[in-house]
Parts: structure tokens; C-alpha cells; sequence
């Protein structure tokens, strides 16, 4: 199914007596989802692996690197989840309000939105007790402090439609909530599935609950990002995520929707029983999660690769010489490929030219920096690991 560029909206459209296609939750399938067990077999052992090698990783950080990677991944799946939205946050804001959140979570000191975001990305990776709709809904007071939401945490009171866009035309209806009357009934058989133990594969459970809470779509607005959360909340119950899923469903965000449709299907399940046929989204959901994990352990890497330059080189650099590694360093890797010039050294240490060419010249010796080809006034050097 063709999506245009705008990003799925909702709201209510009052319309009534609009006719639509049956929906999944007016099927006798409803809401008993299935997949192919032969086709995710492959992906699921796949995913496995590359977030078991990015757990190692982790693991291989000293705690003070275990905690800036946290907080890192909390601040991008914040970032990540709004701005799939098209919502944009402040990214010194959200880490502000997540380190203070981590020291002292006392919520009666909240006085930002970026707090109560902050609040509610932590909360959703806690799963020490059962998840409940009191919960569900004051995430969703949280996620909109100081805004003016309808029905701002309580469940939707009003029909709900999943649109291509704002401009809605014939055809452009993805999809049909169920009504109002039915979602404290719907949310209770699906806090007792998420809440229960059914043998299944934590990120095959993740991906399910994400389809269907999706399906419910019970607030008047935010359920992707409830949704999202939900994902933390379910691995959190084995293991917490170590990365940020969101940040790579919002490089693919068109895919993301489609993969959310493709979900909701009544197919023959594989018992005697009819019932949707999940298969797509949740191969989509794993995949997504071996991009991400090949991301994180990409950034894992990096962080090595950083310790293990302070760990030769560090007692061979000055105050001023290491400082300005640490800042090319928390550039990230495109910087350092790049490498160092006395014009980049000048700017970041606040020293003289002549101090400068001498610390460079004290690297180079070091064995710290090696000269690049350029020569003259554009001299570069590389950074030798």
C-alpha cells in the first residue's frame, strides 16, 4: 500500500455514518495474533545474535561507560520516538532531565515537559511489577505535561481513524480503532496477555504487543509513542533493550507504518482457529532490530576504541593534549577520520600558535600523531590508535 509523504495521522473525524471495511477487531480472530513460525525462525536467531554481540560489548564498558551509554540511549530514544512523530525535542533538555531523573526521580520536582519525558522513558524500562492501565495512563499525562490534550489520561471518548494525512479523501482511511465503548474492556485482556507468561520470544512479545496496542489505539493521541514504550517495558521484563529501536524506525519511518498494516490481517492461523496474521510486521519488528543492534554495536565499538587510546597513549599527553581528544572523541568517528590540524587543536585548547605547533610536534614524536601528505599551512595529522 502506497503512503504519501505526510506522516500517519489521527484524530476524530465525527463522521458517523461513514461506512468502512470490516476491521481485524470485528473479525472472530480478534485478538488472537499468529505469525509463520517458519519465516521468523531465521530472522528471530538473527536478531538474537546481534543483540546478544552488542550485550557483550556493553559488558566489556568499565560502570561510568555502562552509565554515559545509558543515558545516551534513553536521550535518542526520546529524540527517536518524538521525532517519528514529528515532534522535536531538545536534546540537552532530555539529558539534563534524565541525568537528574537517575540521581533523585522525585517527580514532584518536575518542572519541564523534558522532565515528564524523561520520567516516562525511565518508568517504561521498569518492570518489576505488572504493567496496568494506571500506568499506561499516566504515561500518557506524562508524555503531554503542559499541553492541552483531549482526554489527557483517561482512554479515548471519541471514534478513532488511522488517516494517509491530514487531507483525507475515498480511500484514504487505513484503518478503524474500536470504539470508545470498547477499549477498558480491550486494554484489560491486553494488560493480562502482556502481564502473562506465554513462552514466547521476548522480541517476538515486544513486536506483538506493539501491533496490538496499535490496534487498540486507545488514547486521543501519543499511542505510537505509548506503543514504543511498551517495547522498552516488554524486553525490559528479560533484559532492557541496550539501544535505541526508535532511532532506527525513524530512519525508516514509511516502512514502519506499512509494516503496521501488513499486520492487520485475518489469516488461518496455525491452529484450528482463525487468527491475524502478525507475520509481516514481526519479521519487519525483527529486522529492525538487527539494524539497530548493528548500529549500537558500531557505537559499542567506538567506545572501545576510545579506552583503549587513552589506555597507550594517556600518560604520553599533556592536560591541554588530552582534553582535545576527549572533545573529538564525543564528535564521533566522522571527526576523527578526519584528524587533527593546528587550526582544529587552536580552537578547542584556546591556545597560542606556538604552543600549539609544540604540542603537535611532542604528539607526532609520541607516536600520538602521524603527519598526512599535505604539508605547508594545511598540515594534518592522523590520530594513531
Amino acid at each position: 500500500m502506497a503512503y504519501s509523504d505526510h506522516i500517519v495521522m489521527e484524530f476524530d473525524l465525527n463522521i458517523g455514518a461513514k461506512h468502512l471495511m470490516p476491521q481485524i477487531w470485528q473479525s472472530p480472530a480478534w485478538p488472537r495474533f499468529d505469525y509463520d513460525h517458519v519465516q521468523i525462525v531465521p530472522e528471530l536467531a538473527r536478531a538474537a545474535e546481534a543483540m546478544g554481540e552488542v550485550s557483550g560489548l556493553v559488558y566489556g564498558l568499565t560502570p561510568q561507560e555502562q552509565e554515559d551509554l545509558l543515558l545516551r540511549q534513553i536521550v535518542q530514544e526520546a529524540m527517536a520516538s518524538f521525532g517519528i512523530e514529528g515532534v522535536s525535542l531538545d536534546a540537552s533538555e532530555i539529558e539534563a532531565s534524565v541525568v537528574a531523573s537517575l540521581r533523585h526521580r522525585d517527580r514532584a520536582a518536575m518542572t519541564r515537559r523534558s522532565d515528564a519525558v524523561a520520567e516516562l522513558m525511565l518508568t517504561a524500562r521498569q518492570a518489576d511489577e505488572p504493567l496496568d492501565s494506571a500506568q499506561i495512563l499516566t504515561w500518557h499525562q506524562l508524555l503531554f505535561t503542559g499541553m492541552e490534550v483531549e482526554d489527557l489520561g483517561r482512554w479515548r471518548r471519541f471514534e478513532m481513524e488511522i488517516v494517509r494525512s491530514a487531507t483525507t479523501g475515498p480511500g484514504d482511511v487505513l484503518y478503524k480503532a474500536p470504539p470508545p465503548d470498547r477499549l477498558e474492556a480491550e486494554m484489560a485482556q491486553f494488560l493480562m496477555w502482556v502481564n502473562a507468561e506465554q513462552g514466547l520470544p521476548v522480541a517476538v512479545k515486544a513486536a506483538l504487543a506493539h501491533l496490538w496496542f496499535e490496534s487498540i489505539h486507545p488514547l486521543s493521541d501519543g499511542n505510537g509513542r505509548i506503543g514504543r514504550a511498551l517495547i522498552e517495558h516488554v524486553f525490559a521484563r528479560s533484559r532492557a533493550l541496550p539501544f535505541s529501536l526508535s532511532r532506527q524506525v525513524e530512519r525508516d519511518k514509511k516502512s514502519y507504518y506499512e509494516a503496521l498494516q501488513a499486520g492487520r490481517k485475518v489469516g488461518s492461523g496455525q491452529g484450528k482457529e482463525a487468527a491475524i496474521d502478525a507475520t509481516e510486521f514481526v519479521l519487519w519488528f525483527l529486522r529492525t532490530l538487527i539494524r539497530a543492534a548493528g548500529a549500537a554495536r558500531d557505537e559499542a565499538a567506538f567506545i572501545l576504541r576510545r579506552n583503549q587510546f587513552f589506555l597507550r597513549h594517556g600518560p604520553a599527553l599533556n592536560d591541554r593534549q588530552a582534553h582535545a581528544f576527549r572533545v573529538l572523541f564525543d564528535q564521533g568517528p566522522e571527526r576523527l577520520a578526519v584528524g587533527l590540524s593546528a587550526k582544529s587543536y587552536r580552537k578547542i585548547t584556546k591556545t597560542s600558535s606556538a604552543t600549539t605547533t609544540r604540542d603537535l610536534r611532542a604528539m607526532e614524536e609520541a607516536g600520538v600523531l602521524m603527519r598526512m601528505e599535505a604539508g605547508g599551512r594545511s598540515t594534518a595529522y592522523a590520530i594513531q590508535f
